[in-house]
């Protein structure tokens, strides 16, 4: 099974990216639009995507501070591993599996792609210039054919 990898840099120190993964208001800021809790190791927490008329139960996995966010939700595993790169800013990994095999996996990797990319840009825009969800929509799709 494959590992989907999504990598950037947003220009704001660890503490500031991890705090606004992990808590309810930075995480309802740019990504879900609630969250039943802040992520805490062992606790399963709902998260609400109206936009797409979804919401689903999250297992929150290991947690260290400023490092590393992990959780398990319908169809996989998400480890986020932050690391400061220097002069205020982080480096951002974000790792999802498994994708599947064939046509089924690489279709998912299409969409996870997306939407990971959504969650850096939105998280970007919410950190350096306090953007609270921009663009949600529900009519963004990609779509992979024979």
């Amino acid at each position: 099974m494959s590992k989907l990898i999504v990598e950037d840099r947003i220009d704001r120190p660890a503490k500031d990216v991890f705090e606004a993964i992990v808590t309810v208001e930075g995480l309802s800021g740019f990504f879900v639009e609630r969250t039943s809790a802040p992520m805490v190791p062992g606790t399963t927490v709902t998260w609400s995507f109206p936009h797409v008329d979804a919401e689903f139960d999250v297992e929150i996995g290991e947690i260290e501070p400023d490092r590393l966010v992990s959780w398990r939700w319908p169809g996989g595993q998400v480890t986020i591993k932050l690391r400061e790169t220097g002069a205020g800013a982080t480096a951002l990994t974000v790792m999802e599996q498994p994708m599947g095999d064939g046509i089924e996996g690489a279709a998912r990797a299409v969409g996870q792609t997306q939407g990971w990319t959504y969650f850096v840009c939105t998280l970007r825009a919410y950190l350096l210039h306090g953007i609270r969800h921009f663009g949600l929509s529900d009519g963004i799709r990609a779509t992979l054919t024979d």
